[in-house]
């Protein structure tokens, strides 16, 4: 059963508060260079796991829409799909890496997939991807910059729901509690930016 935008809307808003509440406990820094960023804890290795899988979801659902159909070998990499099938075939359509949000609570710019620009994989997922399945090492690796730089390219994906192709888009639907989303806005849709709180 195909999920529309409305049901990834609300799992984002889910996994956004599991990080809110990680950030009661968290002082955050507008440098990333900060002790804040390093430290590694079950809360945040609970988190990574989450958020790393709705990402991989979100990327299958993606990679099914029709605008994908005419692609060469298209049900082979609708099988093996992997980050580097989603790099290959989405970043072109979607343009993901220019996509900057604002983390709101340190206002600081940030760029979630800025690394498929150079034809790599984000260093986030590179973590969860190794260790997914070694909790123990997870919780060494895994630190509080890459839970907000997953939650980030979460978000990009959510607003980029193939259900959302042709209808117009407004951003007052998705949360903007972690961040802004400044002029990231599907560029498949009709955008609407009046945003009312």
């Amino acid at each position: 059963m195909r999920r529309d935008f409305e049901f990834f809307q609300r799992r984002y808003e889910q996994i956004e508060d599991d990080l809110l509440e990680i950030l009661d406990f968290i002082d955050i820094k507008e440098d990333f260079d900060q002790h804040c960023y390093k430290v590694g804890a079950s809360k945040l290795m609970d988190f990574c796991l989450k958020v790393g899988t709705e990402v991989e979801t979100l990327f299958r659902e993606i990679l099914k829409s029709k605008r994908f159909d005419p692609v060469t070998d298209i049900s082979k990499k609708r099988e093996k799909q992997n980050m580097n099938v989603y790099r290959e075939l989405i970043e072109p359509e979607y343009g993901l890496s220019d996509y900057k949000l604002t983390i709101r609570p340190i206002n600081k710019e940030i760029h979630p997939f800025e690394d498929f620009k150079r034809g790599n994989n984000p260093e986030w997922f590179r973590i969860y991807s190794k260790y997914k399945h070694d909790k123990i090492e997870l919780i060494e690796q895994w630190n509080l910059k890459h839970s907000l730089f997953s939650l980030g390219c979460l978000l990009i994906l959510v607003i980029n729901h193939p259900s959302l192709d042709g209808k117009e888009f407004r951003m007052r639907k998705v949360s903007q509690k972690v961040f802004d989303l400044l002029s990231s806005t599907p560029r498949f849709s009709r955008v609407n930016i009046s945003v009312k709180f």
